[in-house]
């Protein structure tokens, strides 16, 4: 297991930011509001600890082991922490927005089958078998995440709803991470696990940097005024409120002459 020093700095470095963003979404108590996140990023912070100690003791075998068999748990956190943004978007007035999650839903379900499409369609240049479906599964996570990510997105969008600072904050992050991820995991499978592989990783992990160093200043300042709603949001409450009080009133008319 042969590690460089550049590569010994940006684990580190890593492990900092990772547990200095910890500390803030306690401190700040910002984990109230991203309890998924800031598990996933304990998560990180806890992972860490455990690798560095095992390739310390020299176990590649075991480092290997626990590296990829935890990443169902991380691509799981992953997958929360979008439906977490989702439900403060799209819930951003104590309740579902009308139709948001279904379209929501739709359109994460029809990112999933692209990307499942997209990450069979490749053909990864490896050695054995099991490299060729790690990198597969490398790719399709990422696909999915930004595709899930982008469906909220644009079920927000759409209705014109408002973001807070927090929320579009971890957004813009999580949207640069996720996007270069999938650039890197589409580059592995085009040119294999050995060519590239370790400058693309390192890559990864100076994006990853940036965006903890980013969501740092973000979680660290107050939240600003929730901003007003948008007058096609307006019209549509008031809509809504008129038709469910005609709704009613017609109820309540047929109840009326039931009893007659």
């Amino acid at each position: 297991m042969n590690v460089t020093t550049f590569e010994n700095v940006l684990w580190a470095l890593g492990f900092l930011v990772n547990a200095c963003l910890l500390l803030v979404l306690v401190v700040q108590q910002r984990w109230r509001e991203f309890p998924f996140f800031t598990a996933w990023i304990a998560f990180q912070v806890l992972l860490t600890i455990a690798l560095f100690t095992i390739y310390r003791q020299g176990s590649a075998k075991l480092y290997s082991e626990v590296y990829w068999s935890t990443g169902i748990l991380d691509f799981l956190l992953q997958i929360c922490v979008v439906i977490e943004i989702a439900r403060i978007v799209l819930r951003s007035r104590g309740s579902w927005i009308h139709d948001s999650r279904k379209r929501f839903i739709f359109l994460a379900a029809l990112g999933t089958l692209f990307a499942a499409a997209a990450t069979f369609i490749m053909h990864p240049s490896a050695h054995t078998s099991i490299e060729v479906w790690e990198m597969r599964a490398d790719l399709f996570t990422s696909l999915m995440f930004c595709e899930v990510f982008l469906a909220m997105m644009g079920s927000a969008n759409r209705l014109r709803l408002q973001w807070n600072t927090h929320v579009m904050g971890l957004g813009e992050g999580l949207l640069a991470w996720g996007s270069i991820a999938v650039i890197i995991d589409a580059s592995h499978s085009f040119l294999g696990r050995y060519r590239w592989y370790a400058l693309l990783e390192d890559l990864r992990s100076i994006v990853w940097i940036g965006a903890g160093m980013y969501w740092i200043i973000v979680f660290w300042r107050p939240q600003k005024e929730k901003p007003p709603l948008s007058p096609e949001m307006q019209k549509y409450l008031v809509d809504l409120h008129s038709g469910v009080q005609y709704h009613r009133s017609e109820v309540e008319e047929s109840a009326s002459r039931l009893r007659r």
